[in-house]
């Protein structure tokens, strides 16, 4: 049984043995779309905007007494820059971007008038900080861009990718599911919700996947002995990566035995090797502070391999000490292994510094994290750095 369904109560709702369908991510990236900011004072690189423009990112701050949180907008670039319809002196201007993934649901509720603050950040070029309460990819703060009285085409409904079906295999239900199963046999199709978080199950105990299933029974079947093959419609919105069953298996046998297995994977998988390791990370005792840590640096080309990497060279093989610069910054405070002042030992450093270049980031929808925003991450907060 390796995967186990709990409720809000934590109250079992089955043990499983596999969960078909909880493999078949990443979601697509975020459709294009088109916004128009009306009646802008612009500042920073907003000033100089043009057709063909490119902007990065862009958040839209209710500018009222209390703001609700900004969506934001990535990847913009400018189609047009006319005097404004709403006043004079003022410039509309049409752009092309995405709204991110994350940001979907704020985007749904339109703040009242009062207008909007404008903040962004244009990777590779200089930026205040301070500038405003919101930070990149490296910490530093954001520009502003200006205001607006109004925008156009962010803040609508979307339509939600249609959740799919999973099948509970080999399942023993809870007396949730066992219900529910009844309710669905019995016709009772009202009672046959079912609402659970899925934990993977191993030698390691229980691990939080950070999946939620929330659907209804529509058949169950026979598979031997008590068990259950139970089929859950609608079930599931955000699966994990498609490929990444390997990786939480490893775990649920007790965990890799040795470093840099997570080599071979790209981006999106080694970021799920990540998401396993904190899952399973269990620190116990103090941290480690003074001496030496050696981090292998070989396969370090993207900032998901420094994370597994660090993870490994601070906590041994499947180890975490974050998954990006965000839960870096948490484990550098301690509790997660290592605490600074410590030497960190980075060998084949000349790897990341290389791969690592900056630039825009389309798959974090971000600045491009740079060799130099980790170095300097790691030196501010009391790492001793000894690159080879």
């Amino acid at each position: 049984m390796r995967w186990r369904l709990v409720d809000a109560e934590e109250a079992l709702v089955a043990d499983c043995a596999a969960v078909d369908g909880l493999f078949t991510g990443p979601a697509p990236a975020p459709a294009v779309e088109r916004y128009t900011l009306l009646g802008v004072v612009p500042a920073g690189p907003l000033v100089a905007a043009a057709p063909g423009t490119w902007l990065g990112n862009m958040y839209v701050e209710d500018a009222t007494d209390n703001p609700m949180s900004a969506p934001l907008l990535v990847d913009l670039t400018v189609l047009g820059v006319l005097p404004s319809t709403l006043a004079p002196g003022l410039l509309d201007i049409d752009l092309e971007g995405r709204l991110h993934p994350a940001d979907r649901a704020i985007a749904e509720r339109r703040p009242g008038p009062g207008g909007f603050r404008l903040t962004g950040d244009r990777p590779g070029e200089a930026r205040q900080s301070g500038d405003t309460g919101l930070v990149g990819a490296d910490g530093v703060g954001l520009l502003r861009l200006g205001r607006c009285i109004d925008v156009g085409g962010v803040f609508r409904e979307r339509p939600a990718p249609p959740p799919a079906d999973v099948v509970l295999r080999g399942c023993r239900p809870g007396p949730v599911l066992a219900a529910a199963v009844r309710a669905q046999a019995e016709g009772r199709f009202r009672e046959t919700a079912i609402i659970a978080e899925v934990y993977s199950s191993g030698a390691r105990g229980l691990a939080p996947t950070r999946v939620q299933l929330d659907g209804r029974v529509a058949g169950a079947q026979p598979a031997g002995g008590a068990a259950l093959d139970v089929t859950l419609v609608d079930a599931l919105e955000e699966p994990l990566p498609a490929g990444a069953e390997a990786i939480w298996a490893l775990w649920q046998d007790g965990g890799p035995r040795a470093a840099n297995l997570w080599a071979g994977h790209g981006r999106d998988l080694r970021d799920a090797w990540c998401a396993a390791a904190m899952s399973h990370h269990r620190h116990r005792g103090p941290d480690r502070s003074g001496g030496a840590i050696e981090l292998d640096g070989r396969h370090v080309t993207d900032v998901e391999g420094f994370c597994c990497a660090i993870g490994e060279a601070v906590n041994g093989p499947g180890g975490y000490f974050g998954a990006d610069l965000d839960g870096l910054r948490d484990c550098l405070a301690g509790g997660f292994g290592a605490r600074p002042p410590f030497r960190l030992v980075w060998r084949d450093a000349a790897v990341a510094r290389e791969r690592l270049a900056g630039g825009y980031d389309r798959r974090r929808w971000d600045a491009g994290v740079t060799f130099d925003t980790l170095t300097a991450l790691l030196e501010e907060h009391g790492v001793i750095l000894e690159l080879r």
